[in-house]
């Protein structure tokens, strides 16, 4: 209605000063130039439209390919413990003691083995108990640490990140142990996988400040980065 009666004041100042014809001409003039500012308007909207779809189309292509990538990650992480753990076999060297002492402690050792088998196996119930005999059967013995460790990873790999988390956290108690950076990292991803995420990045933070030499630094900064904690 608005449009009508502007169209009908224009009218009339234009016959004031033109003939009809002039009118009429100048009147389709303005409804064209009108149209086209419409059409113009339309153009760039649906321009912005297309564009919007065309970045959410990326967003969520990107999102998917990150899940993708922490999968294959996950899956990777899963095969390095098992390749840890047969590592770890491999460097235990059995002997024959001849005191009771020595008895004791091949014994633990012993039980060490066939814990580390157990976890191979992904029998993570039934490894946590045999770790937890080797610790039993020589608490400050040679295994004791790496028994500690992997009891951790026997209640990392069952989902039970609380109690794995404390497991590790345990690890350091043992003051000459080559796990010390392992399990630093391990209590990193506990804490990631609670939803923790400053302890996670205080985590990740530790082991590059203590750890500095360690082989899981670049490990590290790729999770604080992930984190935003860099």
């Amino acid at each position: 209605m608005y449009a009508k009666k502007v169209i009908y004041i224009l009218g009339l100042s234009l016959t004031a000063c033109a003939t009809p014809g002039q009118v009429e001409q100048r009147l389709e003039t303005w409804q064209n130039d009108q149209l086209e500012d419409v059409e113009a308007l339309k153009r760039a909207v649906e321009a912005s439209y297309d564009r919007e779809r065309a970045m959410a189309e990326r967003l969520l292509q990107a999102e998917e390919g990150h899940v993708e990538l922490r999968q294959k990650l996950s899956t990777l992480e899963d095969a390095t413990q098992i390749l840890r753990a047969r590592l770890d076999s491999l460097h235990t060297q059995p002997f024959r003691p001849t005191n009771a002492r020595g008895t004791a402690s091949n014994d633990a050792l012993s039980l060490y083995q066939r814990a580390l088998a157990t976890y191979n196996g992904k029998q993570y119930i039934e490894a946590a108990a045999q770790f937890d005999r080797v610790l039993a059967a020589a608490p400050y013995g040679e295994w004791a640490d790496n028994a500690q460790y992997w009891k951790g990873e026997c209640y990392y790999g069952m989902g039970k990140f609380r109690q794995a988390l404390t497991e590790f956290t345990k690890v350091f108690a043992f003051s000459k142990t080559e796990k010390a950076d392992d399990a630093q990292l391990k209590i990193g991803r506990c804490y990631l996988a609670l939803g923790e995420r400053d302890q996670a990045i205080g985590a990740f933070r530790k082991l590059l400040e203590e750890f500095a030499e360690s082989e899981y630094t670049a490990t590290a900064r790729k999770e604080l980065k992930y984190l935003g904690g860099l």
